[in-house]
């Protein structure tokens, strides 16, 4: 089984700030920081250490921050396909980070927009029955469909993190067989406050299982007629961002592992509050050696 993930890369500048600006504010950092990111990066770059064998492609520009990427790749154990954009920057984020953790991000899609339907479908042109495809919001809904629909019919797996929510997923819904978002992403696709009828919303339009994360409250899953719960790990927090991505791809990984999804909401749990008791986005993310630890301590989650 291989874990296809489409998505983008992005430079990240990060700006420590005491708290997130006001309206109209203008605030003096702490500190500021580079690192590379972006959803489609990070989520793969989760799953390989986890120990899937994972390919990632993903739209780049013509600058170094292609360059940088592969010399930090050189030493990840994934296999990386960086499609050129020509006459394009790769795609940029801004993230503000506030002294209790808490962050703000704006980010560029222009790198992300010009992947076609042609890029993702010659991507996943060696896609097996039972190969899972991941994919985030980052690309245009084009790419995201012809990609979703091109796995669905070959019989493979398709889990999708809709952030940022850029357009309506309801024509995808009966497409994916697990759908992994935020508390906040819920109301907006379902319409619904509540997470539980958020969750039947998107379950009755579609979906195969939902999987949400509600922060300090932990998170759940909900299959046809089934529900886990768990609460969220303890640690310090120091900067939430990419916790979204070390959670989605840690559960999936657990999975992969024949875990029950309780157990692959527990284990995901833990590594996402590793990473939120870090600075950074590739520097705060678990190592191999971390999320081995975490594997071996669930007695449920073995290797296939």
């Amino acid at each position: 089984m291989r874990l296809h993930v489409l998505g983008n890369v992005t430079e990240d500048i990060l700006f420590r700030v005491p708290r997130l600006p006001l309206p109209g504010e203008t605030l003096i950092a702490n500190r500021r920081d580079r690192d590379i990111g972006g959803k489609g990066l990070n989520q793969a770059l989760i799953a390989a250490r986890c120990g899937l064998t994972v390919s990632l492609s993903c739209p780049v520009g013509e600058d170094t921050v292609s360059a940088d990427l592969i010399r930090q790749l050189a030493d990840e154990p994934l296999q990386a396909n960086l499609v050129l954009i020509p006459e394009c920057s790769t795609d940029q984020s801004i993230i503000s980070v506030s002294e209790d953790g808490e962050n703000h991000i704006v980010s560029s899609t222009q790198a992300a927009d010009s992947l076609t339907p042609d890029n993702a479908i010659a991507a996943l042109q060696d896609i097996e029955t039972g190969d899972i495809l991941l994919v985030q919001g980052n690309l245009s809904y084009p790419t995201t469909s012809a990609a979703i629909k091109h796995v669905h019919a070959r019989e493979g797996k398709v889990i999708v993190n809709p952030s940022p929510i850029r357009w309506d997923y309801s024509p995808l819904l009966p497409f994916i067989d697990v759908l992994v978002l935020n508390v906040h992403e819920g109301q907006v696709l379902s319409g619904q406050r509540h997470p539980s009828d958020a969750a039947s919303y998107l379950l009755a339009a579609g979906a195969g299982e939902v999987v949400m994360t509600l922060g300090a409250a932990g998170a759940q899953w909900w299959r046809d007629g089934e529900h886990a719960e768990v609460p969220s790990a303890p640690t310090q927090v120091v900067d939430t961002a990419g916790a979204g991505d070390t959670f989605c791809s840690t559960y999936i990984a657990a999975r992969a592992r024949n875990a029950t999804a309780a157990k692959a909401l527990a284990v995901a749990a833990n590594a996402a509050a590793i990473t939120v008791s870090r600075h950074g986005t590739w520097s705060a993310f678990p190592s191999k050696e971390e999320l081995a630890r975490l594997f071996e301590n669930s007695r449920e989650c073995e290797p296939q």
